[in-house]
C-alpha cells in the first residue's frame, strides 16, 4: 500500500514522487512534508507561467524539422529538381 511506501522512505534525506500523485498529496504532505512531488499530467496554467518570462522566438526563424515530406512535395521535387524553382508560391 502507499502507506507502506511512505513508511519505507520516511527517513530518506530527499524524496520525490512523480506520476499521478493527486490522490496521494494529502498523505504525502502529512507524513513527508519535505517531499517533492510532480504530476506528469500537463497543466496549462504551469505552461503559461513558465513561458511568461521567456522572450518570444521570432516566428520567421522557425523552421519545422519534418521526418518525411508530404507526398505532393516529393512528387513536385521529382519533376522540378533541375530548375531550382521553389515549390512555395507567395501570393
Amino acid at each position: 500500500s502507499f502507506a507502506e511506501v511512505l513508511e519505507q522512505v520516511k527517513d530518506a534525506e530527499q524524496v520525490t514522487f512523480v506520476g499521478e500523485v493527486g490522490a496521494f498529496v494529502d498523505q504525502i504532505q502529512e507524513q513527508l512534508p519535505q517531499a517533492n512531488y510532480q504530476e506528469t499530467l500537463p497543466n496549462a496554467a504551469n505552461l503559461a507561467l513558465w513561458a511568461w518570462d521567456k522572450e518570444a522566438d521570432s516566428l520567421h526563424d522557425f523552421v519545422p524539422n519534418y521526418l518525411k515530406r508530404v507526398e505532393a512535395e516529393e512528387n513536385w521535387l521529382k519533376n522540378h529538381t533541375e530548375s531550382g524553382e521553389s515549390y512555395i508560391k507567395r501570393l
